[in-house]
């Protein structure tokens, strides 16, 4: 890896690509990566009746999936083989209640190392500027 070149090694279409021809968790769970920069992308998900508990909450384990799917895609502008890394650790801090029709996750690598990649995740609902959740996690890299 260039440290110095911070040209993403994929786009929004290859991640798609790349991750439309297998089943997995983001299959069943939807959405779409919406933009990806060196280390950074943007991961939206409309909200199905499904996600929702009771009152119209958005359940942790939806947020934290979104989380997970963003930042898997941030690694994977990073790294050639960013595709073969895996969640290692994930902690989620619930800031106000996710209620709304789309979720947005913003990941970001805060660390590119050889063996690990660690970053942050901002979930916000709608159009609305204030974040709802907080997570920070990393990727164990082949």
């Amino acid at each position: 890896m260039d440290a110095l070149d911070k040209t993403p090694l994929i786009t929004a279409d290859d991640f798609h690509a790349e991750t439309g021809n297998r089943q997995w968790f983001g299959t069943w769970l939807g959405g779409r990566v919406t933009a990806l920069g060196w280390g950074t992308a943007d991961f939206e998900l409309p909200i199905r009746d499904e996600f929702l508990r009771t009152g119209g909450t958005v359940a942790g384990p939806v947020l934290m999936g979104a989380a997970d799917i963003a930042l898997y895609a941030a690694v994977m502008t990073a790294y050639p083989d960013g595709s073969k890394s895996v969640t290692s650790d994930m902690t989620m801090h619930f800031l106000r209640r996710p209620a709304g029709a789309l979720l947005r996750a913003r990941a970001e690598l805060v660390k590119t190392g050889r063996r690990i990649a660690m970053g942050r995740i901002e979930v916000r609902m709608d159009d609305d500027p204030r974040v709802v959740a907080h997570i920070a996690g990393s990727y164990a890299l082949p």
